[in-house]
């Protein structure tokens, strides 16, 4: 009986004439993803919380290659979108609001209809590339970073455009004055404490700014968090006299879109509800990188207290350290139809938040708003 014949040798003789199909199945499929219309390189402007590219513009339906290369010391990611520049922001308010599940979905929330494509969350000298369809419609494609805070100057567009002009193709973004005017403070890697008046906010101010664009104003006088804000920290030149004809000497402005912080009047109770607390504001610890400590006495007894940004929505966690001869329940009153409210320990009633002896010597509570 001939060779090829045997039923052993039949099976050999398909088994190579099927691999020869796959590979050369694989390597026309790989040669024809590398064969894109349009091919773009976008990174970060390190330490500008901006991308390189301000712009960028392709054909209708034309195959895009696009690599993003996180050259910035923070990480980033690239979410390409569906809208305007309201839909930009909402996408990525959605995005601080996961809370945990954010680093698993790449702080990218479920919108389908507004998504259009995005790379996961890059660590610096990371790169990813992706390959997209660009949409038929003409228009503007905003993309923005979705970490929290970035998305206030960390944007650009992507323009669908049938006969693009030469100068549209490429727009590199431009180090503005704001980005480069040292008035101008804007946190990177660690968190920034400034003493000033501000605007509409209360005489003894203690502003601080963190990494990624969220801030609070804690008032010295009465050691109760004012508000917080979103943007890039603190205008100084009112203060510092931005000109050299100017004198300075006025309130410094927030940038960025405020927050309440829901607290009110002071919260702490040692005892009863009904004790009025004696505050007296004993000053700050500055802690590096970590967020810094407010130091202040209530009725003698010391208290120690965090303020960063939240990880649960748009918002902010205060973190409560009591003197250990604090052997009484503390009570806490938070006005919680302005926000949502989590604490770590205690028992709700009302707006009233009891926490016993045994659970008081440190409790956190945040303060957010779900977009």
């Amino acid at each position: 009986m001939h060779a090829d014949g045997h039923p052993f040798m039949k099976a050999i003789t398909r088994y190579f004439r099927e691999t020869t199909w796959l590979i050369l199945g694989a390597w026309l499929f790989a040669g024809n993803a590398l064969q894109a219309d349009r091919s773009v390189t976008l990174s970060t402007l390190p330490g500008k919380l901006r991308f390189d590219i301000a712009e960028f513009s392709v054909l209708p339906g034309e195959k895009v290659a696009l690599t993003f290369i996180n050259n910035d010391e923070m990480v980033h990611n690239w979410v390409l979108i569906r809208g305007d520049a309201s839909t930009t922001m909402m996408v990525a308010q959605k995005a601080w609001a996961m809370g945990d599940a954010a680093a698993d979905r790449q702080f990218v929330p479920e919108i389908p209809e507004v998504i259009l494509h995005f790379t996961k969350v890059l660590e610096s000298g990371e790169k990813e590339f992706l390959e997209f369809v660009a949409p038929l419609e003409e228009g503007s494609y905003p993309y923005v970073c979705t970490l929290p805070g970035h998305a206030f100057s960390m944007k650009g567009v992507m323009k669908v455009l049938a006969a693009p002009a030469p100068d549209q193709w490429i727009v590199r973004a431009q180090d503005d004055a704001v980005s480069e005017d040292p008035l101008t403070l804007h946190p990177h890697h660690a968190p920034i404490v400034k003493r000033a008046f501000v605007e509409e906010g209360p005489p003894r101010s203690v502003l601080m700014g963190f990494p990624g664009g969220v801030n609070a104003c804690f008032d010295a006088e009465t050691c109760v968090t004012s508000f917080g804000w979103f943007g890039p920290f603190l205008d100084i030149g009112p203060d510092w006299g931005r000109n050299a004809n100017q004198r300075g000497g006025g309130p410094v402005k927030v940038l960025g879109e405020r927050f309440s912080s829901s607290w009110g009047a002071f919260p702490l109770r040692l005892g009863a509800k009904t004790l009025t607390p004696q505050v007296v504001f004993k000053g700050y610890e500055l802690r590096g990188v970590d967020a810094p400590v407010m130091e202040y006495t209530v009725n003698g007894a010391w208290i120690r207290q965090v303020i960063e940004p939240s990880d649960k929505g748009v918002g902010l966690k205060h973190t409560f350290t009591l003197d250990s001869g604090v052997v009484t329940p503390v009570y806490i009153y938070l006005d919680r139809s302005q926000c949502d409210v989590e604490a770590s320990a205690g028992k709700w009633d009302g707006n009233w938040l009891a926490i016993e002896p045994e659970d008081n010597h440190s409790f956190s509570i945040q303060t957010y708003h779900q977009p």
